[in-house]
């Protein structure tokens, strides 16, 4: 399995549906040390901790893109308006999640994400023309019940511009799904680049209107963390892995991530989960084991001819 991860990341092969869902599966893993980063983050503001998180993110991809000069290096040759789009969609993402968690309860923005798979669906029948199955339909009111479950304890709002963000995530997830889809050749490495690279730019222009850029040594590391490491190899993993599973499984599978964070910020720095946080993970965690599962073992890209037009190119 791990020599078809490589010839795929080198444009040699084609991932099948289920090798697909497990390198989403494993992207929302690494997507979720975000939660300790931001959680441990002394003085910084948001947008200090964005700027150097799209820096080493960027920084990371430009690292790849040197090494692989020896010997599949890495094609610009395809990239369109499209994938611009989607780059620039995929930094938005990242900013949101950020402002988002800053702003409002962990709990509000859990299930505010919970809506990414329906939007998925609905943008994939769209412009894919892809056919929702009834394991995926399954999937999602499975997950939905173990979101109602995690916020059964009350929902924090915070302020009107956090609950905005959080909203905001679900309706750029299935954008990116399916503008993705619809590039399916591309290198999963030039969209990383280009969000690293849009957020630090944004964020940084946004940091030096409020205080500048100055953060402390501990600050600085704990958005490298999240940005050079959990963004730098879970990106790469995700654009890799979903452009051979349908847009509506994609947020589904990266549900991963909001059912670990509240457990690695349990063990550092001890934020204790509450008893629903934890059933209702199981339960979240539970369906998106069973999609899995249940994907198929034959590729299954998107072909052009199934793709309808997206005003973009």
């Amino acid at each position: 399995m791990f020599s078809a991860f490589r010839d795929a990341f080198v444009g040699d092969g084609e991932l099948t549906e289920r090798q697909g869902s497990l390198l989403v599966f494993g992207a929302g893993i690494v997507f979720s040390v975000t939660a300790i980063s931001v959680a441990a983050v002394d003085t910084a503001s948001s947008f200090q901790f964005l700027t150097y998180r799209g820096a080493s993110t960027a920084l990371a991809m430009v690292a790849l893109i040197l090494v692989r000069r020896g010997g599949r290096p890495v094609s610009f040759a395809g990239v369109t308006r499209t994938v611009w789009l989607a780059g620039l969609i995929l930094g938005g993402t990242s900013m949101l999640y950020i402002l988002a968690l800053s702003r409002t309860s962990a709990a509000t923005t859990l299930f505010l994400l919970a809506a990414a798979p329906v939007f998925a669906a609905l943008l994939g029948w769209m412009f894919l023309r892809e056919r929702v199955e009834r394991s995926t339909v399954l999937a999602i009111g499975a997950t939905m019940v173990g979101v109602a479950i995690t916020v059964s304890a009350g929902l924090e709002v915070g302020s009107v511009s956090g609950l905005l963000f959080a909203g905001g995530i679900p309706v750029t997830i299935g954008l990116y799904s399916v503008l993705m889809r619809s590039v399916s050749g591309v290198d999963p490495v030039i969209p990383t680049l280009i969000a690293g690279s849009v957020l630090c730019v944004a964020s940084a222009a946004l940091a030096l209107t409020q205080g500048g850029l100055g953060v402390s040594l501990r600050d600085g590391a704990l958005a490298c963390v999240s940005g050079g490491i959990a963004l730098g190899l879970g990106l790469p993993m995700f654009n890799l892995g979903h452009r051979s599973v349908p847009a509506a499984r994609v947020p589904l599978l990266l549900m991963t991530e909001v059912v670990l964070a509240p457990l690695w910020v349990w063990i550092w720095p001890g934020e204790k989960p509450g008893v629903a946080t934890l059933i209702g993970g199981a339960v979240i965690l539970g369906a998106v084991v069973w999609l899995m599962l249940v994907s198929k073992h034959t590729p299954d890209a998107v072909p052009s001819s199934r793709i309808a037009s997206i005003p973009v190119d």
